[in-house]
C-alpha cells in the first residue's frame, strides 16, 4: 500500500480545495492512503516521517510570495529516498491567460519558472514532478478572478499516481 502526506500552506483557502480534490483523486484512482496537513500543524507528523513512500508539497502564491513555512520545511528535510512533488497556486499568474493572450501551458510554465524552478537549488532533493495551478482572489467580498480548475488538478494527480508507482524516476518531469 502507498503511503501519501500531502503538507500545504495557504493564505485564502484555494491551495486547501486544491489538496482536497489531489487527495481524493490518489485514493479513488491509485487506492493511495493519504494524509493531509497544514504547514501549521506539520508537528504532530515529527516522528512519523518515514512512515510515508512520497509527499506532495504545495503554497499558494501571493503578492510573488510563497508561505513562509512551507519554504523553510523544504529547505530543512532531505526526504531521503522518498519521492516528492510540489505545486503552487497562483492564480495571478495563471490569469494572464486571459489578460495577456498566453495559453494555459505558457502560463503555468511561467508560473513553474518563478514561483518554483528558482527554488529548487535550495533543497537536498529533486522533485519527481512539479506544477502550477490557478487560484482565485476575492478582495472585498468581490471576486476579482477564477483561475482554479478542478480538471487541472485531477490530471495532475493521476499522473502522480503514476510516478508514484514506479520504482525509480532518473530526470525529474515538469508538468506543462
Amino acid at each position: 500500500m502507498i503511503r501519501t502526506l500531502i503538507i500545504y500552506g495557504t493564505r485564502r483557502g484555494t491551495t486547501e480545495n486544491t489538496v482536497s480534490v489531489i487527495a481524493e483523486t490518489l485514493i479513488l484512482r491509485h487506492h493511495h492512503v493519504v494524509e493531509i496537513s497544514n504547514i501549521k500543524k506539520i508537528k504532530r507528523y515529527k516522528h512519523r516521517f518515514d512512515e510515508f513512500d512520497n509527499y506532495i508539497i504545495g503554497s499558494s502564491i501571493v503578492s510573488g510570495r510563497w508561505i513562509n513555512r512551507v519554504l523553510r520545511f523544504l529547505r530543512k528535510h532531505d526526504f531521503e529516498d522518498r519521492k516528492v512533488a510540489l505545486f503552487v497556486t497562483a492564480g495571478n499568474t495563471m490569469d494572464k491567460v486571459q489578460r495577456m493572450g498566453l495559453t494555459k501551458d505558457q502560463a503555468r510554465e511561467e508560473a513553474i519558472q518563478n514561483y518554483i524552478t528558482k527554488y529548487l537549488d535550495k533543497f537536498s532533493f529533486v522533485p519527481v514532478d512539479v506544477t502550477a495551478f490557478g487560484g482565485m482572489v476575492v478582495r472585498s467580498g468581490i471576486q476579482k478572478y477564477n483561475t482554479w480548475n478542478r480538471n487541472d488538478i485531477e490530471s495532475w494527480a493521476i499522473r502522480l499516481g503514476k510516478l508514484f508507482a514506479r520504482k525509480e524516476e532518473k530526470e525529474p518531469t515538469m508538468n506543462i
